[in-house]
């Protein structure tokens, strides 16, 4: 089989000085991914992204929040300066809105040679991300919500009718989880969303309790799992197999589309989650076996956040290893949640999920 890597320089060129969202990130990626030769096996394919057309960003995107992105990369070219295009997190520079838009058409590249078969899954290593953007208003160092545009392109072009999205960053994915709450406004289009990160009690955006469950057309197809901080790998096993295998196996989505965070590990400044290199990759085998058995095994994952940039560089290539179908995986030493945080999983938040969710799946 053979797995694609959208990559292109374009990306590096959304420069926005000393921030944890930095070109550095993807620097060390490739770099690493140079190193590990995976861009000399024939088994990986480096895919080049296309820029996504403004109607295909209109698919989720108000006008107004596209003007406003391309003025301010306009003014900050004028200006020589970082713009601040939101209340403080997110910047724009000359090159962001071009750059947006190649992140968009690296995923929406990425699922075109999914479905011509050259390749059988991929992985998009873009920026600027997109998970905290909602239709009207970008956030979080996000730009454009590649992962919804990549959803309706599906829906809109492609006719496809069952998508599930599951989004593992360590910050709830509020953007996404805003613009289908209510479901997709494509007619007949269903969306499951899968949305695990630490409690929004201790962490931005503050969103995504259990309660959360959709609206209208979306009603019980959002799905929070909030993590208390310093969980391990055990946790997001644990959500698998109660919620997450038995939804998706009655949902049988079509696609799979990945939000992928990398923030999760133990070491990442900007969280307090206690994964390790492997543990993305172990919940990967698990998801894999959902797009093997509904989905002719197509898997589409787009890069969101993580700021350890080694420690990212080795957990994406566990990603890779596993998409690729290899167990040759980079992993470090073995961590385990505390037996109080595995009580309140257990007891109380698996509960709760179940009470929320159960008028809608067989749980």
């Amino acid at each position: 089989m053979t797995t694609g890597i959208v990559y292109d320089d374009i990306y590096l060129q959304h420069r926005i000085g000393t921030h944890v969202e930095s070109h550095e990130r993807l620097i060390a990626i490739t770099d690493f991914l140079k190193e590990k030769r995976l861009f000399e096996n024939p088994d990986f394919k480096l895919i080049q992204p296309r820029k996504a057309t403004l109607n295909q960003i209109k698919y989720i995107h108000t006008e107004s929040l596209i003007n406003q992105v391309r003025e301010f990369s306009e003014l900050s070219e004028s200006t020589g300066q970082v713009q601040c295009i939101d209340l403080g997190d997110t910047l724009v520079s000359p090159k962001t809105y071009e750059a947006a838009l190649y992140s968009v058409g690296g995923n929406l590249e990425a699922i075109d040679q999914i479905l011509d078969s050259n390749v059988k899954n991929a992985f998009a290593t873009v920026r600027p991300p997109g998970h905290h953007s909602n239709s009207h208003h970008c956030s979080g160092f996000c730009i454009f919500n590649n992962i919804a545009i990549a959803t309706e392109y599906l829906f809109r072009e492609k006719d496809f009718k069952r998508i599930a999205i599951i989004d593992w960053d360590c910050h709830a994915g509020n953007g996404t989880t805003d613009i289908f709450y209510n479901g997709s406004k494509s007619e007949d289009c269903e969306v499951v969303m899968i949305n695990s990160h630490q409690d929004g009690r201790t962490l931005y955006p503050g969103t995504g309790f259990p309660n959360e469950i959709g609206d209208g057309k979306g009603k019980g197809k959002i799905i929070n799992y909030p993590m208390p901080p310093r969980a391990a790998d055990d946790v997001i096993l644990i959500f698998f197999d109660e919620i997450v295998s038995p939804i998706l196996n009655e949902f049988k989505p079509e696609f799979v589309l990945i939000s992928a965070g990398f923030d999760t590990h133990w070491t990442d400044r900007l969280t307090g989650m206690g994964w390790t290199y492997q543990a993305p990759a172990n919940y990967l085998k698990k998801i894999k076996e959902i797009a093997k058995k509904y989905s002719n095994d197509r898997i589409l994952i787009t890069l969101e956040g993580g700021y350890e940039v080694d420690k990212q560089a080795k957990a994406i290539y566990d990603c890779l290893q596993v998409l690729n179908d290899s167990d040759e995986l980079i992993e470090e030493k073995e961590r385990n949640s505390s037996t109080d945080l595995l009580n309140y999983v257990n007891n109380k938040l698996i509960p709760a999920l179940k009470d929320n969710l159960s008028p809608y799946w067989n749980l």
